[in-house]
């Protein structure tokens, strides 16, 4: 049941990238119909371009991070022996929950000052920008937590003598 809910929550977040990637393509081609062919500018589409760049960033973090898609040290790591190895990637997969938490945690902060204010372009409140940190950050650390069981299953298996699956 938990690995289905994980799956679906993967599904959702692949696809509010997929979302976000198409609309700042089409409000980008908006924007360059508007500006070479009528002559005239939109005024709201370069930030909601940056605004929507911030969003997909932080979703695609965690996606990158779920996939093994980052810049790794295999060639490193994969030097050592296999207990080792899998040390390294729980001690990474730790680093990367860490670095989730801390997005969380003082994202959270920021929220609170920032709610009152607006963006000038779009006028929406910037927390709601700032969300993006915590939303991305909250799937990070539950990619990181899934990851951190599967090294620790992989660390014990070690120690049996045996192999697990992550």
């Amino acid at each position: 049941m938990l690995t289905r809910a994980l799956s679906y929550l993967d599904r959702t977040v692949e696809l509010a990238i997929f979302v976000i990637f198409v609309v700042m393509v089409l409000i980008g081609g908006m924007q360059v119909f508007n500006r070479f062919v009528l002559n005239q500018s939109l005024s709201w589409s370069e930030e909601f371009q940056k605004f929507a760049h911030i969003w997909l960033i932080f979703f695609t973090i965690a996606v990158g991070y779920n996939r093994g898609s980052h810049i790794g040290m295999n060639i490193v790591v994969g030097r050592f022996p296999r207990r080792l190895q899998h040390l390294l990637i729980l001690i990474s997969d730790l680093l990367w929950l860490g670095l989730a938490v801390a997005i969380v945690r003082y994202t959270t902060v920021i929220m609170g000052v920032a709610k009152r204010q607006t963006s000038p372009g779009l006028g929406v409140r910037m927390d709601l920008v700032y969300l993006s940190l915590v939303l991305g950050g909250g799937y990070l650390a539950i990619v990181a937590v899934r990851k951190i069981v599967g090294s620790i299953r992989l660390l014990t298996s070690d120690q049996r003598g045996g192999e697990a699956s992550c």
